[in-house]
């Protein structure tokens, strides 16, 4: 096998015939109902077009302050490979509350940054934005180019969910490059984890073969007297073909979700990182700066190559965090 070819030995993929398991948490443990409230989320609906041009397809994912969709940019051609967009529905208090995030606004000064620096391949770029108004509010919506998977997945391909040498090094290299791109441009990630790392898509095309084909469109009722959330249904699977599995090692990333960034001299919060990849000075609650973003890729790319964890303060029998073990 030649030097840049690693096979994915678990399950290496190809171009699915069939439905797939689902990947995402099981419907009940998705937003809820109970935010579908007034400046809550967003009732999206199969079919529906946002902006004029952003056609929803299905439901590729969520988070605490939205929903993602795989949607279709009705004014591309079909044989044009940004026509599958990820449209990110953000909640109507997500803007406009009493603490406003800066997503927008750093997704779009990141966007607008210097395209001559390395780093700037590795960064999920905002691709269109707007505002969408609905029963619930005025919600901010987010376009991006799609993506395949998250690392949080990406592992499951290989023995032990351990990434191979030759992958690890170019995603860390990679990762490198983002974080120093978004210092250059006095931006602070603040939450270098593995599920706000995507695997870049390597082939758009399964989209329209496989996934639209194989996997199942939720059945929606638009008089409902409240909104039922749908579950979703990731692209894993769907974004590298048979040839792509043997070189995972070109495979490339980006980091992205810039939803609790803060910029070097405003603070979104002083509460960040996930706690087991936390930097010593939030731990004890001092003043934090570009460094707790070194920190945090620094124990995260331990926990990606080996599959352990550099800092572990979980406590038996229940798992609750305590920082002292930390």
């Amino acid at each position: 096998m030649a030097s840049d070819e690693v096979e994915t030995p678990t399950s290496r993929p190809s171009p699915r015939n069939e439905t797939p398991k689902p990947d995402a948490a099981p419907s009940n443990i998705e937003e809820g109902a109970e935010v579908y409230r007034t400046g809550g989320f967003h009732p999206v609906y199969i079919g529906d077009v946002y902006a004029g041009k952003y056609k929803i397809l299905n439901k590729i994912g969520f988070g605490v302050y939205s929903t993602v969709w795989l949607v279709r940019d009705v004014t591309k051609s079909d044989n044009d490979e940004r026509r599958f967009r990820a449209l990110k529905v953000l909640s109507a208090e997500s803007y406009g509350g009493d603490r406003p995030i800066f997503e927008r606004e750093i997704l779009a000064h990141l966007r607008d940054g210097d395209k001559g620096d390395a780093g700037y391949a590795y960064v999920c770029h905002l691709v269109d934005d707007f505002e969408h108004y609905g029963p619930n509010g005025t919600h901010v919506c987010l376009v991006f180019e799609l993506m395949g998977e998250t690392l949080r997945s990406f592992g499951a391909w290989f023995k032990e969910d351990r990434l191979p040498y030759p992958v690890m090094r170019r995603f860390a290299i990679q990762l490198v490059l983002a974080v120093h791109f978004a210092h250059n441009h006095n931006v602070i990630h603040t939450d270098i984890q593995p599920s706000n790392i995507f695997v870049r898509f390597r082939d758009t095309s399964l989209i329209e073969s496989r996934y639209l084909v194989n996997v199942p469109t939720p059945q929606q009722d638009k008089t409902e007297e409240r909104y039922s959330p749908v579950p979703s249904q990731p692209l894993r699977g769907y974004y590298f073909g048979e040839a792509d599995s043997r070189k995972v090692a070109k495979f490339d990333i980006v980091l992205g979700d810039w939803g609790v960034a803060s910029w070097t001299t405003q603070h979104l919060t002083e509460h960040i990182q996930p706690v087991a990849l936390r930097a010593p000075e939030v731990l004890i609650r001092a003043p934090w700066h570009m460094p707790a973003d070194w920190w945090n890729l620094g124990a995260l790319l331990l926990e990606l190559y080996r599959a352990v964890r550099m800092f572990d303060g979980r406590v038996p029998p229940d798992g609750h965090y305590e920082l002292k073990r930390h």
